[in-house]
């Protein structure tokens, strides 16, 4: 079953963005460029990523299209519309088959991107990263969407050097879903899920995947998950993604990393969550404990 791979976080000055993240204790990769227009930056864990992305060339947006969706102007109109949580990417081994299983179960497909990424690995002479993308896009739920994802060269991304994190970072352990019309979401998710009714709780829903699980909010539920963190700015009616736990190793190690770096957090049930959440860019970022083993 495919797992969360990436949240996509977007930003208007990925530069800016790439600093604060790595005071939060994060490797961040270089900044790279996508064919499409979107520039990108990485914290490379060890079964899932974290993407933060701008746009750095509007004029390419247009391009790698499949059918109505363009991945550049996607992100350029979402941009354009407020800084947050965009797409979230799936992790594939087999991103065709992972794409007919999906359709079988109702989750209409929006066709296919494959491109190739310039990438230097440290120590490294310059190569090319081939990625294969599966789009399934909802119109209905722009920011509850999501895409398929293939790296065919693994070796280009999980470079050991990228995945050691001050603050222990081992992989996105959950991504909420800030929704006051649950149940498209509820839906979707379970139908992309392998059809399992998602587990309720008294603050939402949660849907376990390969890796890492997805959590819906009923209206009005957000302090019982994340106290009086601050939620991200976004239209009173909008479905769309919320908040990102990292799972880490030594949660007594994160929060050693944010103090000293200065960083002011909130308590919340499950670990410290970063107060300024513009600085993350509009997404609030919540460290909790990874489980033994």
């Amino acid at each position: 079953m495919p797992g969360i791979d990436h949240p996509l976080v977007l930003v208007r000055d990925i530069e800016r963005a790439r600093g604060f993240y790595a005071r939060l204790g994060f490797t961040m990769t270089p900044v790279g460029l996508h064919p499409w227009g979107t520039s990108t930056t990485l914290a490379v864990l060890e079964r899932s990523l974290l993407e933060v992305m701008s746009v750095y060339d509007e004029s390419l947006t247009g391009g790698y299209g499949t059918g109505d969706f363009f991945f550049g102007r996607h992100m350029q109109e979402a941009l354009a519309e407020r800084e947050g949580l965009s797409l979230v990417a799936l992790h594939s081994k087999d991103a065709a088959g992972d794409r007919a299983d999906m359709a079988s179960r109702g989750i209409e497909p929006s066709g296919a991107i494959h491109f190739r990424r310039r990438v230097k690995v440290p120590g490294g002479d310059w190569d090319e990263a081939v990625v294969e993308l599966e789009v399934l896009r909802d119109k209905a739920l722009p920011r509850v969407s999501h895409f398929l994802c293939q790296q065919h060269k693994p070796e280009l991304i999980w470079v050991p050097s990228w995945m050691q994190h001050a603050n222990t970072a081992r992989y996105i352990g959950a991504v909420t879903y800030r929704a006051p019309d649950p149940a498209p979401v509820l839906a979707r998710l379970s139908a992309m899920f392998g059809g399992v009714a998602p587990v309720e709780h008294a603050f939402g829903w949660e849907v376990a995947t390969g890796q890492g699980v997805f959590r819906v909010l009923r209206p009005g539920a957000w302090g019982a998950v994340f106290a009086d963190a601050p939620q991200p700015v976004m239209a009173s009616e909008e479905n769309a993604g919320a908040a990102i736990d990292i799972a880490v190793a030594d949660l007594a190690a994160a929060r050693r990393v944010l103090a000293e770096a200065g960083i002011e957090t909130c308590e919340t049930p499950g670990g410290p969550a970063v107060r300024d959440i513009t600085a993350c860019g509009n997404a609030l970022i919540r460290f909790v404990p990874a489980p033994m083993g």
